[in-house]
């Protein structure tokens, strides 16, 4: 009897299964903290090292990571929107004084004093 897996056919088809979602982790995230945009993201950035899947649902996005080591695939996603969401935010902050920088750059270039 070599090469035969021992256990019921059922048996063995459970473990199947469970190695197969082994490595994947769904996480839940909240938009009311992290926007859909950060979420897209951090998917795109992420998407190198693991398949990742996101869906938008209602007032949550929901993302499923499939590779190897998944619950630390998990956090290193997680750590990467916090770090989107901190941009986005940021840059939504601080647009107003890059304007102003960009404007002040551009008329001393062209040999004009802005007004202000």
């Amino acid at each position: 009897m070599k090469g035969r897996t021992k256990g019921t056919k059922a048996q063995r088809h459970r473990g199947t299964e469970a190695q197969r979602h082994k490595g994947t982790k769904e996480m839940v995230l909240d938009s009311g903290v992290y926007c859909a945009e950060a979420v897209r993201l951090a998917a795109f950035v992420f998407s190198d090292k693991a398949g990742i899947k996101v869906a938008p649902r209602g007032g949550t996005s929901t993302a499923v990571i499939n590779g190897p080591d998944a619950e630390r695939l998990a956090g290193e996603f997680m750590n990467e929107v916090l770090n989107q969401q901190c941009r986005l935010d940021l840059a939504k902050k601080n647009s107003k004084i890059a304007g102003i920088i960009v404007t002040r750059a551009l008329l001393s270039a062209a040999g004009e004093k802005a007004k202000g």
